[in-house]
């Protein structure tokens, strides 16, 4: 290669890591952190529709749907619309054929689960692990990584997009009780507000069994029920 043509390559991979750099740079921690804290303070303010799908070892066992909003103290407000009950055994690990109060311990264990998890989506939690994360840029997207957010030994991976800076997805990992759980999002967006939780995947285990709430969000709508 002749040196004309080495020294333009070498010039093109150092505008290309510099772009990158500057990239990184222009993200300002602090005003991403406030303005996550913002939207998370903005969705409080709608209602909207909940299916919660409960697997049992992933086959599906229960289905329920609400109509949700926030209420004073930032407490979690629901309305039940249906639910629909799969017939059929549920066996643990053991064999036996689990009892219909067994299923019900399971299905408060990952509820339980779910609402600890949701608790980094908390505006406080959420500004706190994009203010304290790392930050890299890849394919147009910010990629954050935060650790030790609500307890010791969590992690959080929260992906914005680059242009907009705006939450597209968030994976939070941690352990209750001793058992590692996890917490899968994606987000959506209202037209002229703020982003939400489109759909999240809750996972845990119990006695032996993994235990997954599928939670799809939808129908968002300014003021109450």
């Amino acid at each position: 290669m002749k040196r004309s043509k080495r020294l333009a390559v070498i010039a093109a991979i150092a505008i290309i890591a510099g772009t990158t750099v500057l990239a990184q740079e222009a993200l300002d921690l602090n005003q991403a952190g406030a303005m996550m804290r913002r939207n998370q303070e903005e969705i409080r303010q709608y209602t909207w529709d909940m299916k919660l799908t409960f697997l049992i070892n992933d086959e599906q066992r229960r289905v329920d749907t609400y109509t949700v909003r926030y209420v004073m103290g930032g407490q979690l407000e629901k309305m039940q619309m249906s639910s629909e009950v799969a017939k059929g055994k549920i066996r643990g690990p053991d064999g036996k054929k689990l009892k219909k109060d067994e299923q019900e311990a399971a299905r408060q264990f990952v509820i339980d689960v779910k609402n600890q998890l949701d608790g980094y989506l908390n505006p406080l939690f959420a500004e706190k692990a994009v203010k304290t994360a790392s930050a890299r840029t890849e394919d147009e997207k910010v990629i954050l990584n935060s650790k030790d957010v609500v307890t010791t030994g969590d992690s959080v991976q929260i992906i914005l997009d680059q242009s907009t800076k705006r939450p597209l997805t968030a994976e939070i990992r941690t352990a209750i009780e001793g058992a590692p759980v996890a917490l899968d999002v994606t987000f959506g967006s209202i037209e002229y507000g703020p982003n939400h939780v489109s759909r999240s995947i809750t996972t845990s285990a119990w006695k032996g069994m993994k235990l997954t709430i599928i939670t799809e969000n939808s129908n968002y709508k300014l003021g109450g029920m």
